[in-house]
């Protein structure tokens, strides 16, 4: 999933990346599958039988086309037509959906599905027996006021990568909290290595020290941001007060690499894979999308972002933000139902997992072998919770991440009043 063409114009959305990876009950989502496809082939009838039709699927990132093949194999009346629009996603299906455009299915952000469901653009698909092959945390991420829309496919963790290589010379140990992550990084200071490197000149980049942050603040209060988003809570309340303090940690000690804060995406990827800093935050496809099989600089490994502090539990952010929507005009309302319930099969969902090498939300759908990491990362993620939380509004983030630049370079900044900046422009979306 490429990640440098307007991914964090989205939200971030936290789900519990042991569910998604354990990939619990695939015999049971399996014959659930099994039950509904025949359901629904039977009331589709033979290909031989219909008339040609041409599914629109418009998405901003890379699909199976392997999965594409299969299906219109199983239904040769059909054909799927993908329409990629990697720039200015948000703009571009806006205009569409307001002239009515040819469109039949979408990938859309977290944000947009609350957005669209207003405004009677999304099929509703509440009640389809195939939900029932997904995670029920992926479902109610796609629920609005009761009714399904869609249902996240994809999702990756946010993750540190690590030099296992540099950390086994220096005898250090996975860090589980975040004073153990301070004190990994002053060894590896010490040594004279960088501990990490995270560039701003890419905004949404920035993120990831907050991201793992997210899941904390709903630990005792899984609705803190919704009630943010209602008004009922502020981003100035005294709970979020700690809110920059990780990130301004960082740069203040001098554990990011020097020179490194104007870098982009492409660029910190290259420094850190030439073994000039010890650690990266960033999502899992840093992984997919920079590295190959014949990397050997040095061994690579990942974990959780400990960001948790004292008695509080380590939390691990999941990004999930391809949900896969019907629009409500199509005219080929059951052929999109057909395609919903084909991808939702966990061995069509392991053939998606491996190309695109994502995990995704379908039970036992999550392929072994996606990702040489998944087995490293495995293990840490069981010892983990996480929450789930709702998408940021839309006029948080072009506010949030300047603030992040400005941490970065270590510009004299009161945090408080980056809390009200904040505020001010939740209160645009209230």
């Amino acid at each position: 999933m490429s990640r440098k063409k307007g991914f964090w114009r989205s939200s971030v959305w936290s789900l519990s990346l042991l569910a998604v990876l354990a990939g619990c009950g695939s015999n049971a989502a399996s014959d659930s599958n099994g039950a509904a496809a025949g359901t629904a082939t039977n009331a589709a009838g033979s290909g031989a039988e219909k008339e040609p039709v041409v599914l629109k699927l418009t998405t901003w990132n890379p699909i199976s086309q392997t999965v594409v093949d299969k299906f219109q194999e199983k239904y040769p009346y059909i054909t799927i037509e993908h329409d990629k629009v990697y720039d200015q996603f948000r703009e571009i299906i806006r205009t569409r959906i307001v002239s009515k455009s040819d469109m039949d299915m979408l990938w859309l952000f977290p944000n947009q599905v609350a957005e669209f469901s207003k405004e009677d653009v999304l099929m509703d698909i509440t009640g389809s027996p195939w939900l029932d092959n997904y995670l029920e945390a992926a479902v109610k991420l796609g629920t609005v006021d009761g009714k399904t829309y869609g249902v996240p496919y994809n999702s990756q963790p946010i993750v540190m990568f690590y030099n296992k290589t540099l950390f086994g010379e220096l005898g250090l140990e996975i860090p589980q909290t975040w004073d153990e992550l301070l004190a990994v990084s002053e060894q590896i200071k010490a040594s004279g290595t960088a501990p990490m490197v995270i560039g701003s000149k890419d905004g949404w980049a920035t993120q990831f020290i907050t991201t793992a942050q997210f899941g904390l603040y709903q630990h005792d209060n899984p609705d803190v941001f919704a009630q943010v988003a209602s008004g009922e809570k502020k981003w100035t309340d005294p709970e979020f007060s700690t809110y920059f303090d990780g990130m301004k940690e960082l740069a203040d000690k001098g554990y990011l690499l020097e020179n490194s804060v104007g870098l982009s995406y492409d660029q910190v990827a290259q420094v850190f894979k030439e073994g000039k800093a010890a650690m990266w935050p960033m999502g899992e496809w840093g992984y997919s999308e920079n590295f190959d099989a014949d990397f050997s600089a040095f061994e690579l490994g990942a974990f959780p972002i400990p960001v948790n502090r004292g008695d509080q539990p380590l939390v691990t952010s999941l990004v999930s933000d391809n949900l896969l929507v019907g629009v409500s005009w199509s005219k080929h309302q059951e052929e999109i139902k057909l395609f919903m319930e084909f991808v939702a099969d966990p061995e069509i969902a392991k053939i998606w997992s491996d190309e695109t090498k994502q995990a995704v939300t379908v039970k036992g759908g999550t392929s072994e072998t996606y990702s040489p990491l998944a087995a490293s990362l495995q293990p840490l993620v069981d010892a983990s919770e996480a929450q789930i939380f709702p998408s940021m509004t839309s006029s948080i983030e072009p506010v949030m991440f300047p603030i992040f630049q400005q941490i970065l370079l270590k510009q004299d900044v009161d945090t408080s009043k980056l809390l009200e900046q904040l505020q001010a422009a939740q209160n645009k979306d209230i």
